[in-house]
């Protein structure tokens, strides 16, 4: 808690009504209830209001506010109190007892339930046991009790069951002080100790009693035993802990406790004094309320107070919420120590039932501000449940306040212009950062309207985020504001929220600033030594700024900014199209990795080899890519684009590149390209030299089997450029003879045409006969007698032509003369003459060979044949029959003799085994040129008659009908 209380300031955060119940009117029951003692259940049993009336019932109500009375005491109620669970302990006199009795109920249930009615346990003091004065506090939880005596003697009493222990002895005081016990207060789980502690007070002091353990040597071992486990459950329980509390012995050990005097000057009257539970971090405090102030203490430790004035009847609290009931004329506070003694009671009854006017104070301690303040007549209790601060005033009406909710409460504050409190109150209540952002920027509005820019400029970098940073930066745009809009904005890239629009005013708002190069220099890092290659820490775009800086004209710092950060691109683009500055980019382009120079390259090389188109191809032929890079990024044809206007340099980069890289990584457009440029060279060089060295080079690279060039592209290029040697290797390669020497017929080329046919005529010899028709057509004044010469050689060698064909071809020269054919025209005719003397010395021989085969037949039609050989012409043996005799006169067994069975009929026919073979062929020859006969003529047929003659000729050329036989 905080002190200067004077200094809060009060508001109305809670709405005051009267409770009524169903009908709608005021509660009868209480009106006639003198309340000597009240509490709840906490939520317990579905919550209850319980009032201890003078004449000693107990009034409870439930949450429709029904009123139900419980007969508890014969004589009178003295004290009523509730754990922190569910257990009620009352205090009371009946009839016939000589001290106080003891009474506990269990509020699990509501109490009026008939069989909750009775009081669950009742523990009846005897004279010779403790306590021996009159019982004036109490305090209880679940598992403990403890009774403040006037004689100031403080007597404990634990039990792992308070219902269901069998008999109650308490034990001797532990503690004795010189004036009665005002207040008790259990404390399960206090920080910093973690064990149970309990707190008392009296008119002049404060006390802590820390229960600890020790060894007690009078008691038996299962005592001993109790008490440990008793104790060890203590240190380690918390509110909500009800871990059994074993006792086994009926005896009960003296309990130790450790007392420390919170106060020895100070104390306070009954019913100011309370403990409280923080809902933030869960810290439980014991807060007492006298004349001087509220203090409170956790543990053994005092806490700051606050300076509330005036004499208090009772103190409570609820949630975070501190309530006071101050009476508005305090008595003095000198009344005497023996007074107080010998009536204690009455005082607290007189503090009840008072008609003197009272004042109830709702204060919340964080934020420290009055939350409400009411006067009102004979307060006589104040209560806490189902969520509403419950009054009950001595004419019997009860009253409760509702606390108005968190939207209500802000917007009081701010009608105050408490935006502190507001924050406070909001953060209390969890609220979301988008409500806070409006708190934010209403504070920041009005500490704006004020004249207070740097106060509000704080509050509007809060809003960040959430706030459309539009609505600030309208508020900075005058030049007097620079400073604070510079900040803001600042702050806006530090949170990485600014956009081009940001960065572009927040760099023209540096540009304005009299340190606005430092200022520059700071903003983007360039004042810092470290390099950096990662994005990740900083509070800008680093792209944005470089383009901002650029379109400033700060080209400097947009170069460094681009280095600093490794923007190559924007770097190498700076260079290029604003400083024009072309060597210091292929400087940086030479730090690059391969990757990043190649792209490089690809975006700016065209500029790069324009304006230096030397040192660009020198530094495309240092890169060092591997071949797998070759073939990933298509080198070097993906840069062949860029040397649109400068042939020389990317002559040099293929040469260089052919070189290096591997021949299956290159397409055919490399050597396509490259074949194309040395074409081009060779046709525009003049130097013989270095034609013949491009002439070399370029039949080397097509004659190279290795490499992928595209043959119809490169016969286009070296017509083209008219490069004759480069088409016939080309056509040689291709094995298109005939076009070679039509290609030199085309142009003339006399000599080569029948050194052509010399290299190919082997492999097609028409190439003669083409030459020979080609001479043929020359007219020439020896009418190409030479060249003729040697092609009629070649064609009488190989039987090209027929010597028709020849004189025929030869006619169309009238510069060729007979002379020139005479010698090929006697050695024709010699060999035809020899031919046709062969000839006829055949055809005379098959004629006798025919005429002997013409008797032959006749003389097997007509006269018999005698078979005279007893042995079978195959097996050797003596013929028995069945035998079988052939016209050859050859006879065999039948079993010997070769069986045909005939296609047409069941009919068994025999071959000789010895002359079947030649037979078979003669046979064959004649068969064959009967259907030879046959396919002729309906070849011939099939061509006159149908319209498809291509078809027919195809058909009959897969029936090999023009196979050679």
């Amino acid at each position: 808690m905080a002190s200067g209380i004077q200094q809060w300031r009060r508001f109305t955060f809670f709405d005051k009504e009267i409770v009524k119940g169903r009908d709608g009117k005021p509660l009868e029951d209480l009106k006639r209830a003198k309340v000597i003692a009240s509490t709840s259940t906490n939520g317990a049993g579905d919550g209850q209001l319980i009032f201890g009336c003078d004449d000693g019932s107990l009034c409870v109500l439930n949450r429709d506010y029904e009123a139900n009375h419980i007969h508890s005491f014969d004589m009178s109620l003295d004290l009523l109190a509730h754990s922190a669970g569910d257990t009620l302990i009352v205090i009371g006199v009946d009839v016939n007892e000589t001290k106080q009795t003891i009474k506990l109920w269990k509020t699990d249930k509501t109490l009026v339930e008939k069989e909750n009615t009775e009081p669950a346990k009742v523990i009846s003091i005897l004279p010779n046991e403790h306590p021996n004065s009159k019982i004036c506090a109490v305090a209880i939880t679940d598992r403990h009790i403890a009774l403040g005596c006037q004689s100031g003697a403080i007597h404990f009493f634990a039990s792992s069951d308070l219902i269901k222990e069998k008999r109650y002895k308490f034990s001797p005081p532990f503690y004795q002080a010189e004036s009665p016990i005002t207040n008790l207060a259990f404390s399960e789980g206090t920080k910093p100790f973690g064990s149970l502690t309990l707190y008392a007070t009296t008119e002049s002091t404060v006390i802590s009693c820390r229960l600890v353990q020790t060894p007690h040597t009078n008691v038996g071992i299962s005592a001993a035993v109790a008490v440990a486990t008793s104790v060890s459950s203590s240190l380690t329980s918390t509110l909500r802990d009800r871990r059994p509390f074993h006792i086994t012995s009926h005896q009960q050990p003296s309990a130790q406790f450790t007392v420390t005097n919170l106060e020895t000057q100070m104390g306070c009257t009954p019913g100011c004094a309370i403990l409280t539970q923080s809902e933030l971090d869960g810290e439980q405090q014991f807060v007492i309320a006298n004349s001087s102030g509220v203090f409170s203490y956790v543990g053994e430790d005092k806490r700051l107070g606050l300076a509330i004035e005036g004499e208090k009847s009772t103190v409570h609290w609820w949630f975070n919420y501190l309530i006071t009931v101050t009476k508005e004329n305090p008595k003095s506070s000198s009344t005497s120590k023996t007074k107080l003694q010998s009536n204690i009671l009455s005082q607290l009854v007189a503090n009840q039932t008072t008609t003197e006017l009272q004042t109830l104070a709702v204060y919340d301690t964080n934020p420290q501000l009055t939350a409400y303040s009411v006067g009102m007549s004979s307060i006589q209790c104040v209560l806490n449940e189902w969520g509403f601060i419950h009054i009950l005033t001595g004419d019997g009406e009860l009253h409760r306040l509702i606390e108005k909710d968190l939207h209500s409460r802000l917007r009081l504050l701010f009608r105050k212009n408490c935006y502190q409190l507001a924050l406070q109150l909001a953060k209390k209540n969890r609220t979301s950062k988008e409500g806070m952002a409006e708190i934010f920027k209403q504070f920041g509005d009005y500490l704006y309207g004020k004249n207070e820019y740097e106060t509000a400029t704080d509050q509007y970098c809060k809003t960040i985020g959430f706030l459309e940073p539009s609505y600030v930066i309208k508020k900075f745009l005058d030049s007097q504001h620079i400073d604070h809009l510079t900040r803001y904005l600042e702050e806006l890239h530090r949170e990485k929220l600014a956009n081009v629009d940001h960065t572009t005013l927040l760099l023209n708002c540096y540009t304005k600033h009299p340190d606005r190069i430092n200022r520059l220099a700071q903003f983007i890092g360039l004042n810092e030594t470290t390099p950096s290659t990662a994005d990740v820490d900083l509070t800008f775009d680093v792209d944005i700024a470089i383009d901002v800086c650029r379109q400033a004209n700060y080209l400097d710092e947009a170069l460094a900014l681009s280095a600093k950060y490794r923007r190559h691109d924007k770097y190498i683009k700076i260079q290029c199209e604003n400083k024009k500055d072309y060597d210091k980019a292929l400087k940086y382009i030479q730090t690059l990795k391969f990757d990043d120079a190649l792209q490089a390259f690809r975006n700016y090389g065209k500029t790069l080899i324009r304006e230096q188109p030397k040192l660009t191809t020198e530094l495309l032929k240092r890169l060092n890519p591997t071949p797998q890079q070759i073939e990933q990024e298509q080198l070097p044809e993906s840069l062949i684009n860029l040397f649109m206007n400068n042939p020389d340099e990317l002559l040099d980069y293929l040469e260089y590149a052919v070189k290096q890289y591997p021949n299956e990584h290159l397409g055919s457009s490399v050597y396509d390209t490259m074949l194309e440029l040395l074409l081009q060279k060779h046709s525009t060089t003049k130097d013989a030299k270095e034609r013949d060295r491009l002439s070399e080079q370029i039949l080397t690279l097509l004659k190279n089997s290795k490499i992928d060039i595209d043959v119809t592209r490169a016969m286009v290029v070296c017509q083209k450029y008219n490069f004759k040697a480069g088409v016939i290797c080309l056509y040689d390669k291709a094995k298109l003879y005939q076009q070679i020497l039509q290609y030199q017929m085309e142009n003339k080329d006399d000599d080569e045409i029948v050194a052509t046919c010399r290299k190919y005529g082997d492999e097609d010899p028409q190439l003669w006969i083409q030459a020979l028709s080609y001479f043929s057509k020359l007219k020439g004044s020896d009418g190409c007698r030479k060249e003729i010469q040697q092609i009629l050689k070649y064609i009488d060698e190989n039987d090209l032509l027929s010597p028709l064909l020849v004189i025929q071809t030869l006619s169309n020269n009238e510069s060729t003369t007979l002379d020139l054919l005479k010698d090929y025209l006697i050695r024709k005719l010699r060999s035809e003459q020899e031919q046709i003397e062969k000839d006829q010395t055949e055809i005379r021989r098959f004629r006798q060979e025919s005429e002997y085969y013409v008797q032959k037949v006749k003389q097997l039609e007509t006269d018999p044949i005698t078979f005279q050989d007893p042995k079978c012409s195959s097996c050797k043996m003596d013929l028995d029959i069945p035998c079988v005799h052939f016209f050859c006169e050859h006879s065999f067994h039948e079993h010997c003799a070769y069986a045909v069975e005939s296609a047409n009929s069941a009919e068994i026919t025999y071959e000789c085994p010895l002359c079947s073979g030649d037979n078979r062929k003669w046979l064959g020859l004649i068969n064959s040129q009967r259907a030879d006969k046959d396919v002729c003529e309906t070849f011939h047929q099939e061509l006159e008659t149908r319209q498809d003659k291509f078809g027919v000729i195809a058909e009959f050329l897969g029936h090999r009908l023009f196979d050679k036989q």
